[in-house]
């Protein structure tokens, strides 16, 4: 076996008809003469198989090999962890009535099937409804029909995790993008499969090159909001049990960049199919009192990268 220089050398010297006879597959050289142990090759033989002195070391290097171990330390281990902060106090549930937090399809039926039953009880003058009865009938029918299909279509709101470090800070340091993924993820949503749908669609590029498949889709499972380095911080908890870690790891700035601006994205795995994606302000963009959009309210970019849409607000 002889070094690449060497034998260029010899086939220029053979000249152009040794050198047609030249070619290359996957790291074996198909050329002639050549020279194997002591034994010197004979000018008139062609078509010997000279092999890279590479090839052979990556070869001798997988045959001394042994087996793979799979059994190495996990990805939060390798990649590093943002510094969180050590508060274990979380902030207590707003007692009282939220219209946020409250379906449309369990006030359709809550008020639909009453209406729907008194009208039909006053048809057949089983209670006295008078007149009305076929109004009621009507009216009643329609909004249950409303409120089942709300019912039926409705996603369940996400429970936010406030610690009270991170409360003291959302004020002053979250952004507007922030504040209007954490107001969408805890609130009923109607004909979506699962909250920030669109987003994750945009990011991962379903069914599309460089994408993935629409079945190995994370979904969102969680929200907190945490001091992560001293900042206040959105962290998203996302089940992806048919994802590696380096296909989060390998989106992280087009996820700061769909994000942004204003925040640094950080990516943990904390359990086997389970990853933290956490939205960490840094201040350039915050939505505190004192920055002159008060009367502004934001839309997400129209493709990752891309600054965020300010409108006035009730003019969206």
């Amino acid at each position: 076996v002889r070094s690449l220089p060497a034998r260029g050398a010899a086939s220029a010297a053979r000249g152009p008809r040794a050198s047609a006879a030249r070619a290359t597959l996957r790291g074996v050289a198909v050329r002639a003469p050549a020279t194997f142990g002591s034994r010197a090759s004979r000018p008139g033989s062609r078509g010997a198989l000279v092999v890279r002195g590479d090839a052979i070391d990556d070869a001798a290097a997988l045959a001394t090999a042994g087996p793979s171990d799979k059994t190495g330390p996990a990805a939060s281990v390798v990649v590093p962890k943002l510094p969180r902060s050590d508060c274990a106090r979380t902030v207590a549930k707003a007692e009282g009535f939220d219209l946020s937090t409250t379906s449309f399809g369990s006030i359709g039926l809550g008020v639909g099937l009453p209406l729907l039953m008194s009208g039909f009880l006053g048809y057949f003058n089983v209670i006295p409804t008078g007149s009305i009865s076929s109004l009621l009938l009507i009216y009643g029918f329609i909004i249950s029909l409303i409120g089942f299909a709300l019912q039926y279509a409705k996603l369940e709101p996400l429970e936010c995790v406030t610690y009270e470090d991170a409360a003291s800070l959302r004020e002053s340091q979250t952004t507007a993008i922030l504040t209007q993924v954490r107001n969408d993820v805890t609130r009923y949503r109607y004909g979506d499969e699962q909250h920030l749908e669109e987003a994750l669609a945009i990011i991962f590029r379903y069914n599309r090159p460089g994408g993935l498949r629409k079945n190995q889709a994370p979904k969102l499972v969680g929200i907190a909001e945490q001091v992560i380095v001293d900042r206040y911080a959105l962290v998203l908890k996302f089940e992806s049990p048919k994802m590696e870690l380096s296909e989060w790891t390998d989106r992280r700035e087009k996820i700061q960049g769909f994000f942004g601006p204003g925040v640094t994205c950080g990516i943990t795995e904390i359990g086997e199919g389970v990853v933290e994606v956490e939205l960490v302000s840094d201040g350039s963009d915050a939505s505190g009192p004192g920055n002159g959009m008060e009367d502004m309210e934001v839309l997400p970019p129209l493709m990752p990268g891309l600054p965020p849409r300010y409108v006035k607000k009730g003019s969206a």
